[in-house]
């Protein structure tokens, strides 16, 4: 179909407050087809809605990464969110996606603290993409205990989509639980951990996980059977190995209360050759 003059119109208005352009052409092709107002140009009523559409879109990246923008400081994350924004333009119908590429322009950015701030917004990017997930029913602790004991180890246990782990570099969630209290900011230091990001009841929660526990969350979300899961887990525990067990019955019963698995795979049953009489010869 092909388009009409008002289709052409809002394409090069919405083109001129995304990426707005500059020089004699971009004035004469704003003069063509915006009125000027008693005080106005049109070039200049149009900055105003170019310079709406950047404050709203800074405004958004501020909400999803607010403690990338605490650490950085109120200067600082304007002009990381302007660079942002001219590298990766908004094209999607929800503004949710804006910042998922945010974690990666970090990396390569020139600003200060840059894999603090990368690690910062690998958690809150992770944060907004389970808070979206799709929804899915947990499994309760009834259908756990209902698989036969020899099956568990070629089991899968798998967790319900709006659940991830993750391993970082910083101690990322206890910044971004100060930023959302309002408190002051942790020390910003250099220290591996490890997180549990999940959403219930529309809610997303963060847990702090140690070595044992990542190891055999990320097997479990990464397909593992349960047996195999539990010898990673068992390969980072350094405490009593005869305290792990009831450690691991302690993490599973926390973890099915919270609601972060949604279906236990059994293993496929061999099914059995019929075994044909052999025949006989005449």
């Amino acid at each position: 179909m092909p388009a009409t003059e008002l289709d052409r119109l809002e394409r090069w208005f919405a083109a001129q407050v995304a990426e707005p352009a500059r020089g004699a052409a971009a004035r004469r092709a704003a003069r063509a087809r915006v009125l000027p107002s008693a005080t106005l140009r049109p070039e200049e009523r149009l900055a105003i809605y170019a310079r709406m559409y950047l404050i709203r879109l800074h405004e958004c990246l501020a909400e999803d990464y607010a403690a990338v923008a605490a650490v950085l400081g109120e200067a600082g994350f304007a002009r990381l969110a302007r660079a942002y924004v001219q590298r990766h333009p908004s094209h999607h119908y929800s503004l949710a996606a804006l910042g998922r590429r945010l974690p990666d322009f970090l990396r390569t950015s020139a600003v200060p603290r840059r894999a603090l701030l990368a690690d910062l917004a690998r958690l809150e990017r992770t944060m907004t993409e389970v808070f979206h997930a799709p929804q899915a029913a947990a499994l309760d602790g009834a259908a756990l205990a209902s698989v036969p004991a020899a099956q568990w180890p070629r089991a899968k246990l798998r967790p319900i989509p709006a659940f991830a782990v993750l391993a970082l570099d910083h101690d990322a969630n206890a910044i971004v639980t100060a930023v959302r209290q309002h408190r002051p900011l942790p020390p910003l230091r250099r220290r591996r951990s490890w997180v549990a990001v999940w959403r219930r009841d529309h809610v997303v929660w963060r847990q702090d996980l140690d070595a044992p526990r990542f190891a055999l969350l990320d097997a479990l979300a990464r397909g593992r059977p349960i047996g195999r899961a539990l010898a990673a887990a068992a390969a980072q525990w350094t405490g009593d190995p005869a305290e792990l067990p009831d450690r691991v019955t302690q993490w599973f019963a926390g973890w099915t209360a919270s609601g972060i698995f949604a279906s236990v795979e059994l293993p496929a049953r061999r099914a059995r050759r019929a075994r044909q009489p052999a025949a006989s010869r005449s």
